[in-house]
């Protein structure tokens, strides 16, 4: 496997006043055999930068590189993706090995001996019986049909790939089992991979480093366990103190007193200076001193903070008593 680098990357849909920046130079690199968590609220911006690596979203500005290389419009592309829906991901008028073979000649098989082993032994590396190679998606579960999404894009033999929700659509056991094959698939094949989900306690399973998004913009990022125990954006241990914990009873799960969470800003017109001062639990709405925040780009300076956290007050004040 490879690395995969977003360098400067903004994806705007529209024109003129009305145009939508979904993904606002975006920086962030996904090292070699190294899965990076990508986390946020839904209309963050992860789906779009995600489908900008793999050719389906528009590259407005920036490049995406795959060990310095940038990916190539057409042909075998270095980078796969796996989406949030099996059932949509897979044709349903082709069986589950026309759907592999299908990848595998993409990826220089041809020989319909050659590609009969190699769709069983797929099938049998994401934990499935090569005897469903015959059936229909329809005849398969959720689970099923995401384990063998995961094997066609393995077939494609892609430098990185790209995992966008793949667990989202699944019931809490069979995600589990998900997650536990994804661990397992990094640890024999050395995988690079960017993981996206909105949980962060999915990503915090599978990932060496985690990136979290808001509005378009990458708003701190750490190694995992650094970022968990000691996040530094206000907007990260927001999102820290919502998520159930172990243990916890789910008033545990409630903001704390003082804290009153809204609606993200229209991206169509972002707030100025920090795009999460309207929400923010340590900004102006709670410390009317800090008109910094309404005016000043915290991104400008984010490489002298911990965490590289998009955070004129980063790390100052917690919204956590305990670690998770």
């Amino acid at each position: 496997m490879s690395s995969l680098e977003f360098r400067d990357v903004g994806v705007t849909f529209g024109f003129g006043p009305g145009a939508l920046r979904a993904v606002d130079g975006v920086n962030l690199q996904v090292p070699d055999g190294t899965v990076v968590g990508l986390v946020g609220e839904s209309g963050s911006g992860k789906s779009t930068l995600a489908r900008a690596a793999v050719g389906l979203a528009p590259l407005t500005t920036g490049s995406i590189t795959v060990d310095g290389t940038p990916i190539p419009r057409r042909g075998t592309r270095p980078v796969q993706m796996i989406f949030q829906d099996p059932v949509a991901a897979l044709d349903p008028r082709m069986t589950i090995g026309a759907s592999l073979g299908e990848a595998l000649a993409v990826a220089g098989v041809r020989g319909r001996r050659d590609r009969g082993r190699q769709i069983g032994r797929l099938l049998e590396q994401v934990h499935l019986d090569p005897e469903l190679a015959v059936r229909p998606p329809a005849a398969l579960s959720g689970g099923q049909r995401q384990r063998v999404a995961l094997a066609r894009a393995l077939a494609a033999e892609p430098k990185v790939m790209i995992a966008d929700e793949i667990t989202s659509a699944l019931d809490v056991s069979v995600q589990g089992a998900v997650l536990n094959l994804i661990r397992e698939l990094r640890r024999d094949l050395g995988l690079s991979m960017l993981f996206i989900s909105h949980n962060l306690a999915v990503v915090r399973y599978v990932s060496d480093l985690i990136a979290v998004m808001y509005l378009g913009r990458i708003v701190e990022i750490a190694p995992t366990e650094q970022l968990i125990n000691d996040p530094q954006h206000p907007y990260t241990r927001l999102l820290l103190s919502t998520a159930p914990r172990l243990g916890a009873t789910l008033s545990a799960g409630r903001l704390p007193d003082g804290v009153r969470d809204v609606e993200p800003a229209d991206p169509h017109d972002p707030p100025t200076g920090c795009s999460f001062h309207p929400r923010c639990p340590v900004g102006p709405a709670v410390d009317p001193g800090r008109t910094d925040c309404v005016t000043d780009d915290p991104f400008l300076s984010i490489d002298e903070r911990p965490h590289r956290a998009a955070c004129l007050y980063a790390g100052r004040h917690s919204l956590r008593k305990d670690p998770a």
